[in-house]
């Protein structure tokens, strides 16, 4: 589907992009091929799609995977995906709410072009699935925070909280011009591969999530002072925060130099903190 496409479907119907649930739809023929290859379907894949839009990347979807289900938030849009493949035998169409209803089935690959207000939402929605591989479109600067390494100033809680579950690599970027209508950033379009296991188990993994809100809560802190002050950690007697004297002996107990910040940390070092805190408390 080209720009003139588009357009012209759009004004057919009366639809308009909503800029809040980032529809900006694929234009570029060349970039939806690179996205098709770069997913490396075959007939054995089942695809989820999030967002098809107008369903530009929907279409080859169908053609190379085994089946493919999309959902779709925008009614307008729904109805029109719909029509246009009323007769694909292997294409689902789900009208809803992704972050609230997302479908109970399993997929080998979920695809999806993710709105700015609500990707750490959807990252972690799709954390749910055992997809081995999840692909997404995001604003370049989210991309970078998802790919930053320990130090650098795009690191922060959502990398190593995301870490947890994928290793993530930034497959290539996509203009603002492969787009209708043209958003204001570049984007990236960035490859998430499933950790065959996890490192935590259970309650552990909640509290590793826990440590790490805690630890860039206060940014600029050192790790000491954010896990002591931390309003998401509490000394489990009921006082609201961990407090000093417990950090210590936490800190100590995983190996940490209470001097560092979190943003120094390695995504291992927030497991050696979790492994630490559950064997102080048996």
């Amino acid at each position: 589907m080209n720009r003139t496409e588009i357009k012209q479907i759009i004004a057919e119907r009366g639809l308009r992009p909503n800029k809040k649930l980032g529809q900006n739809f694929l234009v570029d023929g060349g970039a939806r091929e690179r996205i098709a290859g770069a997913m490396g379907l075959s007939n054995a894949d089942r695809v989820l799609e999030v967002g098809p839009g107008l369903g530009a990347l929907t279409g080859r979807l169908i053609e190379l995977a085994g089946h493919v289900t999309a959902v779709e938030i925008d009614a307008g849009y729904s109805r029109y995906l719909a029509e246009r493949f009323a007769g694909a035998a292997n294409f689902r169409l789900i009208h809803g709410d992704f972050l609230k209803s997302p479908p109970d089935e399993s997929f080998t690959k979920i695809v999806s072009n993710l709105p700015y207000y609500c990707s750490s939402e959807m990252l972690f929605g799709f954390s749910r699935y055992d997809a081995p591989n999840v692909y997404v479109m995001l604003q370049k600067e989210m991309a970078e925070r998802i790919t930053a390494s320990p130090g650098n100033k795009n690191y922060g809680a959502l990398t190593v909280a995301l870490w947890f579950y994928y290793e993530a690599k930034a497959l290539f970027t996509v203009s603002r011009e492969s787009f209708y209508p043209r958003p204001e950033v570049t984007s990236t379009f960035l490859r998430l591969s499933r950790r065959s296991s996890f490192l935590l188990e259970g309650d552990d993994i909640e509290l590793f999530h826990n440590l790490v809100k805690s630890a860039f809560w206060g940014r600029r802190k050192t790790i000491l002072r954010a896990l002591a002050e931390s309003p998401h950690l509490s000394d489990g007697e009921g006082a609201p925060s961990l407090g000093r004297s417990r950090a210590e002996r936490l800190l100590d107990g995983a190996g940490i130099d209470p001097a560092l910040r979190g943003e120094d940390l390695a995504p291992e070092e927030y497991v050696a903190l979790a492994r630490a805190w559950r064997k102080a408390a048996n």
